[in-house]
């Protein structure tokens, strides 16, 4: 059984951030697990009109604080029903306040929207969202136009896919994917992008990897091809409800976050879960 017992939910209030809400309940209620709603203020620079100092941060007035502990309150309430939630304000860079609280706290998933705006943007992920999965060491979870996808269905994970390259990255990754699968009692396959110049032993490669992390897998899908462009074909064609990647080694933080993640989180027609 996965170790979910801490989920942290970034909050800015925003509708792509309220259709993830489903997903941390599902996680919550399947896991007993606690979630903490974060939203974080960015701090308010002001520049002297002249002289050798730099900015000075300008403390926000009681006042924001007020609203927006009021909002958070409020936010989620019908749809976190049943969770043990726990609501915090924090005030700094966003990404690195989630990042520290991550850390310190010992979170075992995060669970956020990115920030695609309509076509021309689809492949953005945004840039908080891009430094927490570059930063963090835990798995997570972030959906791109969750509000839209036909075949977002946070209630009833069925049918996982999980992506491997057959490098470092793999086997957590898959060990991750299996057990989740194993706890929603849903079905895993394993997709695998080839080069032309494939060395044909692939198959006995992941069938190993299998083995090795004990996930229970109902296919195997080898595809020569890009591996961006063949794993959200294959997400597409088999209407997978969550994709699990791996994002890198995690002891290499200059590597931790590959281009292919990027482009496979912005362009999924599912929610992913970097792992």
């Amino acid at each position: 059984m996965l170790p979910i017992s801490r989920v942290l939910v970034p909050v800015d209030f925003s509708d792509r951030c309220l259709a993830m809400l489903p997903y941390a309940r599902a996680f919550a209620l399947r896991h007993d697990a606690e979630l903490t709603l974060l939203h974080v203020f960015n701090p308010v620079y002001t520049v002297p009109p002249a002289g050798p100092f730099g900015p000075a941060i300008v403390s926000l007035p009681p006042s924001v604080f007020e609203h927006a502990t009021q909002r958070l309150d409020a936010f989620g309430g019908d749809q976190l029903q049943g969770c043990r939630v726990r609501r915090l304000i924090y005030e700094g860079d966003p990404a690195e306040q989630i990042t520290e609280f991550a850390t310190a706290e010992d979170v075992h998933l995060i669970i956020m929207p990115t920030h695609g705006l309509g076509i021309l943007r689809r492949f953005l992920i945004g840039s908080v969202t891009a430094k927490v999965l570059h930063d963090v060491e835990c798995p997570v979870m972030t959906g791109v136009h969750v509000e839209q996808s036909s075949q977002a269905k946070p209630d009833n994970f069925s049918n996982i896919l999980c992506a491997v390259d057959l490098g470092p990255s793999s086997e957590p990754t898959l060990a991750w994917a299996g057990q989740f699968a194993e706890a929603f009692h849903a079905r895993l396959e394993i997709v695998h992008a080839v080069p032309s110049s494939s060395r044909g032993s692939e198959r006995d490669d992941i069938e190993a990897l299998q083995q090795s992390t004990g996930a229970k897998v109902a296919d195997i899908v080898i595809q020569e091809g890009e591996p961006v462009k063949t794993v959200i074909a294959v997400a597409n064609s088999t209407a997978a409800d969550l994709l699990v990647i791996g994002r890198a080694v995690h002891k290499d933080p200059a590597s931790r976050l590959r281009p292919e993640a990027y482009a496979i989180i912005g362009q999924s027609p599912c929610p992913v879960v970097s792992v």
